[in-house]
């Protein structure tokens, strides 16, 4: 019965350590905010690649003539710099990265 409490106590304590751990560093300029629109007659899957904190990001699926908000960390002059190009898994010449800069709740037309 004592060795359940303990353990019981023990799950809790680590429980309790793990969820005061914080693994999120805020970027030095903060975040922004943008979205991908989509004005091609289909859904549309891009990959985006945020230059400043050197994320990916993978699949971003858009339906047909919708958007799709997106964070991306922000640079010095608090714009967003990004690469994206349709997802594949080979970069060509008919589908390249292109890059990009954006400001906050500007909408990057997909075509």
């Amino acid at each position: 019965m004592m060795y359940k409490r303990l353990k019981i106590i023990q799950a809790l304590i680590i429980a309790a350590l793990i969820a005061s751990c914080s693994t999120v560093i805020e970027p030095p300029n903060g975040m922004v905010d943008w979205s991908l629109a989509n004005t091609t007659g289909s859904k549309v899957t891009m990959s985006v690649y945020d230059k400043v904190c050197n994320r990916s990001y993978f699949r971003v699926p858009i339906p047909r003539a919708r958007e799709k908000s997106i964070s991306t960390c922000a640079d010095s002059d608090g714009k967003a710099d990004v690469r994206y190009r349709r997802y594949s898994f080979k970069t060509t010449a008919d589908n390249p990265w292109l890059d990009t800069k954006l400001t906050k709740n500007q909408a990057l037309m997909i075509r």
